[in-house]
Order: C-alpha cells, then sequence, then structure tokens
C-alpha cells in the first residue's frame, strides 16, 4: 500500500484528525491514505457519470480508470431502497477517489460531486501535494465488508475494509511503481459519514482509518 513518507496522495484515509495513516509493509513507497477523484471529463455536482460494470458484479459509473488500475468493491443490496442508495453512491465515491488522484485537479468535478467538508479539504491537500512530488497510484484496491451502522432520511454512518497489499504509489515521470512487500498495515477499517444533498444524492463529509485492522484481515 502507500505510505505516510510517499506522496501522501497515494491511496488515502482520512483520519479523525485528517492526518495520513502510515500503511504498506516492506519499504517506505506506499500509504494507507487513499483519494480518487476526476478529470477534464468530470461530472457536474449532483450528476454521476454514465453506468458501468467497472467494479464486478455492482452497477457503477464507469470512472475510466487506467488499465494499471483495478478496483474491487464488494457489492452489498439489503432490499431497503434508501440504504441501497446510500451503499451505491459510497462505493462511487470509492472509484471517485482514484480518478483524484489519477489527475491531480483540485477542481475535478468528480470531487465536488462525492465529497465535501473536511474530506474534500483533506483531498485537496492531499491531490496537491501528490502533484508536487511527482507522485500518482497504480495497483490494485480492494473494499469490501461494507455495512451502513447508522442511517437517517439524511446522514448515514458506512463502515468498510480497504485492502491495499496490491496497491502502490508510481512517480508519473518515470511511471515506475514503488512496490512494497504486503503487511498488516495494508488493512484499513474506515468509518465514511455521509450526507444528503438538496439534489438527492449523498456526499462524503468525514471519514475515519483504523490502521492495521486486524478485523479486516
Amino acid at each position: 500500500m502507500i505510505r505516510r513518507n510517499l506522496p501522501a496522495a497515494i491511496v488515502l484515509t482520512i483520519s479523525a484528525a485528517l492526518t495520513l495513516t502510515a500503511c504498506g509493509g516492506g519499504d517506505d513507497s506506499k500509504d494507507s491514505d487513499e483519494i480518487v477523484g476526476a478529470d477534464k471529463q468530470s461530472p457536474a455536482a449532483g450528476s454521476s457519470p454514465s453506468p458501468s460494470k467497472e467494479s464486478g458484479s455492482q452497477n457503477l459509473p464507469d470512472f475510466k480508470l487506467p488499465k494499471d488500475i483495478k478496483v474491487e468493491i464488494e457489492p452489498v443490496e439489503t432490499g431497503n431502497e434508501l440504504k441501497d442508495q446510500i451503499l451505491r453512491e459510497q462505493a462511487e465515491s470509492l472509484m471517485a477517489r482514484q480518478r483524484i488522484l489519477v489527475d491531480r485537479d483540485v477542481n475535478s468535478g468528480y470531487l465536488n460531486r462525492y465529497y465535501e467538508g473536511e474530506a474534500r479539504d483533506f483531498y485537496i491537500t492531499l491531490i496537491k501535494k501528490a502533484k508536487a512530488e511527482g507522485m500518482t497510484i497504480t495497483g490494485t484496491y480492494r473494499y469490501y465488508d461494507r455495512k451502513i451502522t447508522q442511517n437517517t432520511k439524511d446522514r448515514a454512518v458506512v463502515t468498510y475494509c480497504e485492502d491495499q497489499t496490491k496497491a502502490y504509489s508510481k512517480d508519473v515521470k518515470t511511471g515506475k511503481a514503488q512496490k512494497t512487500e504486503p503487511s498488516p498495515e495494508d488493512f484499513t477499517l474506515n468509518t465514511a459519514v455521509l450526507t444528503k444533498t438538496p439534489n438527492s444524492t449523498w456526499v462524503v463529509q468525514s471519514l475515519t482509518g483504523k490502521t492495521p485492522a486486524q478485523e479486516c484481515q
């Protein structure tokens, strides 16, 4: 996974204090924090990309990620219309964070669509750092065991596991991945707080992460 001494902009998970969480094993090339965003084709706030089957069996929008980046999100259906919408759009936010790190654009439509408040501010800081250090992401990002632990009609808390054993930071100029050996720090238990917008879409307001997470291994 991507480590703290790497551009904090690689695979990142916001901690309660909005600081990076060290991740990965082996060397210093990964960072447990991660982001994703959009590019020139990024959607306007309140809208979503066209549907595709980019993430396994879950029908998510097509975020047009580079071929060297794979995102695996375990699909979840509760049978409850509201909860299913929350989980679907939370999954989309995970795809979006990958795009944000690839594009490294603080004006990303994906960033504006899926993140607000502390989460958005934190990602903007990480995007700037990644761009300044000439780093991006590569590899496989896996998300699973997604659950809604609390929810009302306009607020929800979603917990989920993240596996970055095959996720790495990459030098933009050389295209070389900075690989590390798998370690317990590649596993993070995340908690996302989402709120409903006036457009009836859901956005991530804040994120906290626990690494290493034994319950995710």
